[in-house]
């Protein structure tokens, strides 16, 4: 169990939102959503705006730790 709580304001964020968020440049956002570094929400439509699915992110990090921690 860790010992804090990770606070979310939004279950998801756009490329724009997640770039200005983490810092990290849109182009390279893309390119790991591409590569499944980053967990997207299922669209519905081809069409949809695409959205990071946070709460993933949030477990992977979880689960990274854990297994570092021992």
């Amino acid at each position: 169990m860790l010992s804090y709580q990770v606070v979310l304001n939004t279950p998801f964020m756009t490329y724009d939102q997640y770039s200005q968020f983490s810092g990290m440049p849109k182009r390279t956002i893309m390119d790991w959503v591409k590569d499944g570094r980053l967990p997207i929400k299922k669209k519905d439509k081809p069409k949809d705006t695409p959205l990071i699915n946070m709460v993933a992110l949030v477990e992977m990090a979880t689960r990274e730790t854990m297994e570092n921690l021992g």
